[in-house]
Order: structure tokens, then C-alpha cells, then sequence
């Protein structure tokens, strides 16, 4: 009897022992699978962390590289391409490229390639997607620009973006990349101070300007333009004088302005001559009076102010050169004591400027990249020689 129960005890004890077996195997197997998830949420939080760091960095070399080597597109002396002809597509494409090596990814030096900056026109308004070779057809307005992507990723920049925790997982790399497209425009809007206190019409600047090629039309004689003009030289822009209103015709005439102020005193001019416009201005239509006010309209001032020619010529080419290039509003008419829309921004050089009773003053137009940019500018207005800063637009 005593055997019997001997064998039963250990009949049960045997059962007991398997069980717990069975139960730390299958603890064992629920920690190793619990283990594998969280190492996966690890390398979640650590690895995918890490890739959004390093994907910034090559988005802000992207947007650096675009931005400084889109200006490049037109001849400017810090490109050393003032003697090209725009579109530099050449030397835009190697500043770019230079750009990137200015910038890091887990420090170290981004290396840029070629064949990863291209360029072409890119249409501001959205209806046709990535760069043209050329310039798409109205309604779309293409500008031109560049297109770089700053890549880790092959044999490019180290490879791949070396994980941590997801090692484990079978993820030894991560390709990543950025893309920037940047675009020179013409402005739409301009910034405080970026305006000269002087309205020209558009009757005028047409006559000077050569539309079809974006440039300023240049002298085959030297004969002078028309009545009371100066002479010219060969090969060189033309050189006019523009003098108030109240002496000249509308396609010979300036008159000066005072942008969103009626302030009619010679002090106010003078003190725009100095700064500029006080606050933002912009393109907009139809052209003439502007029957209820805005920033697209410029306030065209009465009379002639002979003594503000001094001034004008104290600061031109022939004195400091403060506002030897200079951004003026282009409007339809200069209707006196009105606000006049403004129909686009030019740029132009000052020669110089005469008071007493001659009250003209000299100037032509220009196209400089260097010289004619507008501060705080953007948006898309008329090709007249003024130029926005390089923006992203992707």
C-alpha cells in the first residue's frame, strides 16, 4: 500500500517538474519575442531619430547649395562671370555644386556631384511640375533656376545612413536625400527702401528697354535719341535725360513720387532720396489712377521741386554713388495730386542730375545683377531690369 502511494507521489512529482519545465521554456520564448519588440521600438526611436537628423542636414545643404548658385545664372562679379551672357547655365551649375562642400552631414564634409544639379525654367505658377529646358507658354511663367539633390547614398557621401539598434533587425544602412530647386525672378513686390522717390511711365522706359531680349536698348549713332538729348556712344546704352512733367511729354517725363504718403513738401522727397520707399510695395493692374489706394499704387507728386536736382546729383555717379543705381516705379500715366498703379519695377542708372533751368536727369537703363537687386523682394512682376534674390521654391 505504502509502494502505491510512493508511486502516485512520484507519478505527480515527475508531472510537476515537466510543468514548471514547460513554463520557464515558454517564459523563456515570450522574453525573447518581447526582447526582439522592444529592440525593434528601440531601433524605431533611435534609428528613425537619427535619419531625420540627417536628412535635415542634407535638406539645409540643398537649400544653401540652390541659393548660392542660382544668383550665378547671371553675370555678377561674385561669380566671376561678369563677361558671360546669361543664362550662365555652367557657371551656376558649378557654384552649386561647390556650395554643397560647405556644409556637413554627421560631421563630415558633404561631397556635390554633377550630375546631381541640373537647371532650366521653372514655372512660379505651378501649372507646369519641374525644370524646362526651356521656357513654357503662357499662362505659365518660367523662371530660371536650379535643381540640386544632396544624396547619402551608393558610393556617394559614405553611403547610406549607418543604423544603430536596427543592425540587429538586418538594416546596416538607410539611402537618404534632399532636394532644393532655387529660381531668380523678376519682382513682384519689393521691400522698405528698396524704391528711388522718381515714377517714370511705361511710354518711356519702352523706348529704351528691349523687351523681347530683357536688356536696355543700346546706340547705333551717336546721335542723340531726340530733341534736347545728349549725345551717344556706339555700343552703349542709351543715355536720356527725364525731366518733370510740366516741361516734357509723357514719354520723356518723370515726376516724383511719394509712394503711399501726400506729403507735397520738399523735405519729404529729400528724405525718400535717402531711404527709399517706408513701406512695402507691389506690382498690380489695371494701370492709371488707382481709384481706392493700396501698396500697388504710388502717389505721383505736384510741380517741378528744382531743388531736389542737386540732391539727386549730389548722391549719382557723378558724386557718392549712393544712388547710382537705383529701382524706380513704372506706371501708366503721371497724372499729378494721384495715386498711379504701378505696373513694374525698373532699374537704372543715375549719370547725374541738373537743377536751375535745365531740371533734367540723366540716366539710363540696366540690367546689372550686381547692382539691381530689390531688397525684401519677391512675387512675379515684368522683366525691366530689376531682379529678386535668389528663393527657394521647392
Amino acid at each position: 500500500m505504502r509502494s502505491s502511494r510512493t508511486r502516485r507521489h512520484s507519478k505527480h512529482a515527475g508531472l510537476a517538474s515537466k510543468s514548471r519545465r514547460d513554463q520557464r521554456g515558454a517564459v523563456a520564448i515570450t522574453v525573447a519575442v518581447l526582447l526582439t519588440i522592444l529592440l525593434g521600438f528601440g531601433a524605431l526611436a533611435i534609428d528613425v531619430g537619427y535619419l531625420f537628423v540627417v536628412r535635415n542636414e542634407l535638406q539645409n545643404a540643398a537649400d544653401a547649395a540652390a541659393l548660392a548658385g542660382a544668383p550665378c545664372i547671371y553675370p555678377r562679379a561674385q561669380c566671376g562671370n561678369t563677361k558671360s551672357t546669361a543664362p550662365d547655365w555652367a557657371t551656376a551649375q558649378a557654384q552649386t555644386v561647390q556650395s554643397v562642400s560647405l556644409n556637413k552631414s554627421s560631421n563630415m564634409t558633404l561631397v556635390g556631384y554633377t550630375t546631381d544639379v541640373t537647371y532650366g525654367y521653372w514655372d512660379v505658377t505651378g501649372s507646369v511640375k519641374g525644370l524646362q529646358t526651356t521656357k513654357p507658354a503662357s499662362p505659365a511663367v518660367g523662371e530660371p533656376g536650379v535643381q540640386v539633390i544632396v544624396t547619402r547614398s551608393g558610393t556617394k557621401n559614405g553611403g547610406g545612413v549607418p543604423s544603430f539598434l536596427a543592425k540587429v533587425l538586418g538594416f546596416q544602412s538607410v539611402p537618404e536625400s534632399a532636394v532644393a530647386v532655387a529660381v531668380i525672378s523678376d519682382p513682384g513686390s519689393v521691400g522698405t527702401g528698396a524704391l528711388f522717390p522718381v515714377a517714370m511711365t511705361k511710354c518711356m522706359y519702352d523706348q529704351y528697354w528691349d523687351s523681347t531680349n530683357g536688356k536696355p536698348k543700346v546706340a547705333t549713332s551717336t546721335t542723340p535719341p531726340g530733341p534736347g538729348q545728349p549725345n551717344q556712344v556706339v555700343g552703349q546704352p542709351y543715355t536720356f535725360y527725364v525731366t518733370s512733367s510740366y516741361h516734357a511729354g509723357p514719354c520723356e517725363a518723370s515726376q516724383w513720387t511719394t509712394f503711399d504718403t501726400t506729403a507735397n513738401d520738399v523735405p519729404t522727397v529729400r528724405n525718400l532720396i535717402a531711404s527709399g520707399n517706408p513701406d512695402p510695395a507691389a506690382v498690380g493692374s489695371p494701370g492709371g489712377v488707382c481709384s481706392t489706394p493700396d501698396n500697388t499704387c504710388t502717389y505721383i507728386q505736384p510741380g517741378t521741386k528744382t531743388t531736389l536736382y542737386s540732391s539727386v546729383n549730389a548722391c549719382s555717379a557723378a558724386g557718392t554713388k549712393a544712388c547710382e543705381y537705383v529701382l524706380v516705379p513704372i506706371v501708366q500715366d503721371l497724372t499729378t495730386s494721384s495715386y498711379e498703379r504701378i505696373l513694374a519695377f525698373a532699374c537704372v542708372h543715375i549719370d547725374g542730375a541738373s537743377g536751375g533751368s535745365a531740371k533734367y536727369i540723366q540716366m539710363e537703363m540696366s540690367n546689372n545683377p550686381d547692382k539691381c537687386q530689390a531688397s525684401g523682394a519677391g512675387g512675379i512682376g515684368t522683366n525691366y531690369g530689376a531682379y529678386s534674390p535668389a528663393r527657394l521654391v521647392e
